[in-house]
């Protein structure tokens, strides 16, 4: 059998944070399941039933808008058609005959929550609404969404309706999140969008928290008599962004959202684990210099113990990934990041 060999080089850290009020992680709510999750780490900071399957209502729109943004053409105008116009639920209230461009639609789709612009995207951004369909369970693939489907762009119940978990969702809201127009389409206060015809179609966006909360950057609604109430919302205080969400909840959403965040703005902040940097090794005959390309940032407690080790192959040969960062907390792995050669 093959032998790799590693050079080793372990980091040690004990953390001295500055102290801060502990806040109680029991939460009351309504909701059957519940996350508040660190949106670049990845880590879980409040959970409850996060791997439950409920139905999503118009969080599938979210999935809607990240589709459209990656494969559409914004300033595209589409024609308003009869069955785009007569959608049921929430609405713009299109009127048939009438053009109004990509972007604008994501506006309406994301901040009132336009079953009729959700219909019109997903036959007009691929010109055949099965494949956009399709596309978004593929892009769900893509993220990692291992206990998602979806079925219609708007989230309205139909027999196969859409369903995901609040783990897949808060995976959803953290990659759409990297994509600069949705984050500023998901978090816009008010647009008005103008038609070919010149209607004016004023929108405000139905996510409470945005309107209440500075630190609140974006956010997404949805309800359905079956689904009940749905809700992702992302946050950023100090350095750290989270994401929460909440389904098949009662009226109880926003506050208890907001709970989470003061939750977990309260007992966690950002360690710097390593700066982006060129890594020195004392060794004459290791000929490599390893490079980390991003600063490797975690979220963390008080007197949380934290270790980084750094494992270089000692003959990588021509490989572009010579070795890894091995980021431990309390004795777990909770991250590992790639090392390059620099040249």
């Amino acid at each position: 059998m093959k032998r790799i060999l590693f050079f080793i080089l372990v980091l040690s850290f004990c953390l001295s944070v500055k102290a801060k009020t502990t806040r109680e992680t029991s939460i009351s709510m309504s909701a059957g399941g519940a996350i508040l999750m660190e949106k670049d780490s990845g880590r879980i900071l409040y959970q409850k039933n996060i791997n439950v399957r409920f139905l999503t209502a118009s969080l599938a729109k979210i999935m809607t808008a990240l589709v459209a943004i990656e494969h559409g053409d914004l300033s595209e105008y589409y024609i308003v058609d009869e069955d785009a116009a007569r959608q049921e639920g929430s609405s713009l209230y299109l009127e048939a005959g009438d053009k109004v461009t990509l972007k604008d639609l994501l506006y309406g789709l994301m901040l009132r929550s336009g079953n009729d612009a959700a219909v019109l995207i997903a036959k007009n951004v691929f010109k055949d609404y099965d494949h956009f369909i399709y596309m978004m369970n593929e892009t769900a693939k893509k993220i990692g969404m291992t206990d998602s489907a979806f079925a219609n762009p708007s989230g309205l119940d139909e027999e196969n309706a859409n369903f995901s978990t609040c783990f897949d969702l808060a995976l959803l809201m953290a990659y759409a999140l990297d994509n600069n127009l949705f984050r500023k389409i998901a978090g816009t206060k008010t647009y008005s969008i103008i038609t070919e015809k010149g209607n004016v179609i004023d929108c405000y966006n139905k996510h409470h928290l945005l309107h209440s909360l500075d630190y609140v950057s974006a956010g997404k609604t949805g309800y359905t008599s079956k689904a009940k109430r749905t809700l992702a919302t992302s946050a950023m205080a100090d350095g750290m962004e989270l994401i929460a969400v909440t389904m098949n909840s009662n009226n109880d959403d926003y506050s208890v959202h907001r709970r989470l965040f003061e939750y977990g703005f309260s007992n966690y902040e950002m360690f710097m684990v390593l700066k982006r940097q060129i890594i020195k090794v004392n060794d004459d005959f290791y000929t490599e210099t390893p490079i980390i390309l991003e600063d490797i940032k975690y979220p963390v407690l008080e007197n949380e113990n934290v270790t980084c080790t750094i494992k270089l192959l000692k003959n990588p040969g021509s490989k572009l990934i010579i070795g890894q960062a091995v980021i431990v907390v309390n004795g777990k792995v909770v991250k590992r990041v790639n090392i390059y050669r620099y040249y």
